[in-house]
C-alpha cells in the first residue's frame, strides 16, 4: 500500500502528533493515526502525526548505519497513540 493510501486510511486524531507535538485545535486541520513511521534514532513508531510530518517521514526506511537498525524488532518499537495501533500494521 503507499504511503498516501495508508494516510488517507488512519483516523481523524486531536491527540498530540508523535514527531513535532502539535495538537490540532477544533478548527484546525486534524492529526491522523495510526501511523507506522521509520525514527533513525527510535526504531519503527506507531503514533498519532500531522499531514506535514507524516510526508517528512513517510517513505523512511531503516539503513544500516541508523542507532535504531540494530536494536529495532522490526515491527514496532515503540507506540504512542490513542488508536489501535494493531490497525497501522495493517495498512502496510
Amino acid at each position: 500500500m503507499t504511503a498516501e493510501a495508508r494516510f488517507l486510511k488512519a483516523h481523524i486524531s486531536y491527540t498530540h502528533c508523535g514527531l513535532c507535538g502539535r495538537t490540532p485545535k477544533q478548527n484546525e486541520e486534524p492529526n491522523y493515526a495510526p501511523l507506522r513511521w521509520w525514527d533513525a534514532d527510535d526504531g519503527w513508531r506507531i503514533t498519532t502525526l500531522c499531514r506535514w510530518c507524516w510526508e517528512e517521514v513517510s517513505e523512511d526506511r531503516p539503513k544500516p548505519t541508523d542507532y535504531a537498525a540494530r536494536l529495532t524488532n522490526g515491527v514496532c518499537d515503540d507506540e504512542d497513540t490513542d488508536e489501535d495501533a494493531a490497525e497501522a500494521l495493517e495498512l502496510e
